[in-house]
């Protein structure tokens, strides 16, 4: 089995979600991953040695002048992918590396790797695309949608993480043979045995800082918290291009002593179990594993209905709150009501905890393996 990657190294959603349903599939499986890009030396998610890593591009070393040139001229992959870093010179590589696979699963993960795959794979291979992004947003963007159009149909399988989601896609490729089918991400780490005490009086988010994530309105519902509850803040965890405003937002609504911006952490678990809430204020999400995460340790959630996930996991006014799309009010509405009601947080985190078992490492894997064996078999 093999999973395709943009960039194994990095350290967002995809390349986490990867490693560790990959890591777990090698009980079963011989498992490979291949990645088309590596900016950095060592990967942010380690993979079991068992598995290997293969690299297409090298970006840490110098590349030889026909690399450098090849790079320069625009994908011959029709339709075009929306993606800058894709190449005439990433074809030659994604080509060469692809035909040399001559049996099992091919797993791509984003629009432009699928069209690869359906462009590179060998018949005999079972093609598997894996979307980790909502529906709405990738039919936004017009070239993704023609990307998607003609490439999902020719897939045998196609996993979406939500039921809508699923529903969407079946409805734009009505014709399509492709068995499409929701498989939800997994938490990476073990579920608490009990829930978070809630006394911290601390109310965590977490992200990259890039408009997408909402932190900005966020801060701008935690404000009236702020001014009622002094005792009271709201931590930001994660870095990105959007910093400087976010500060700014903080410094002009003078909350610089309760809204922190504490960068990354390598220890996330450890800060989720010293919370109180956890809030998103996304414009919009694939499946955000963050509220997963938060419910692992018995955390309750505020979150906007964006699109998409935050409504597939957040039973409102059972393991947290889901506030209609809307002005950063409402969030605060819902923000002030878990801090001032002892009871209503430790009522919604004791049920998140219950929730999260069904996000487990062993029962996401076995819905793979159900899901793969089908293909297959099929």
């Amino acid at each position: 089995m093999t999973f395709l990657v943009f960039d194994a190294y990095g350290g967002g959603g995809v390349a986490r979600t990867v490693a560790n349903l990959a890591n777990h599939l090698v009980h079963s499986r011989t498992v490979r991953v291949v990645s088309l890009y590596r900016r950095r030396e060592h990967p942010r998610f380690a993979l079991d040695s068992s598995i290997e890593l293969t690299v297409l591009r090298d970006l840490t070393k110098a590349e030889r002048l026909p690399a450098r040139v090849a790079a320069r001229f625009g994908s011959r992959l029709r339709p075009v992918p929306s993606e800058k870093n894709m190449s005439l010179l990433t074809d030659v590589l994604l080509g060469r590396s692809l035909r040399a696979i001559t049996e099992g699963v091919l797993v791509s993960t984003r629009p432009s790797l699928h069209l690869a795959a359906t462009r590179f794979a060998r018949p005999e291979v079972t093609t598997v695309g894996w979307d980790h992004l909502n529906f709405p947003s990738r039919f936004a963007n017009a070239r993704q949608r023609e990307v998607l159009r003609a490439a999902v149909p020719r897939l045998d399988g196609y996993a979406v993480l939500t039921d809508a989601d699923a529903e969407d896609y079946r409805k734009a490729l009505p014709a399509t043979a492709t068995r499409i089918e929701v498989l939800r991400n997994s938490v990476s780490w073990p579920l608490s045995a009990t829930p978070a005490p809630l006394d911290s009086k601390v109310v965590v988010a977490a992200g990259r800082l890039v408009p997408r994530k909402g932190f900005r309105r966020l801060v701008r519902a935690f404000a009236p918290v702020a001014r009622a509850h002094p005792d009271w803040q709201l931590h930001i965890y994660g870095t990105g291009p959007q910093e400087g405003e976010i500060r700014e937002v903080i410094r002009r609504l003078e909350l610089s002593g309760q809204v922190i911006l504490k960068g990354y952490t390598h220890d996330f678990p450890s800060v989720l179990a010293g919370a109180s809430a956890y809030a998103m204020a996304s414009m919009s999400e694939g499946f955000p594993m963050v509220l997963i995460e938060a419910m692992t340790r018995g955390v309750p959630l505020v979150a906007f209905d964006c699109p998409r996930g935050p409504a597939e996991i957040i039973r409102d006014g059972e393991n947290g709150l889901l506030v209609p799309e809307g002005p950063h009010e409402r969030l605060g509405e819902a923000l002030m009501r878990l801090v001032e009601d002892d009871e209503l947080r430790a009522r919604l985190g004791a049920q998140a905890l219950r929730d999260a078992e069904r996000y487990t490492i062993d029962r996401i894997t076995a819905d793979w393996e159900d899901f793969l064996d089908g293909l297959t078999v099929g």
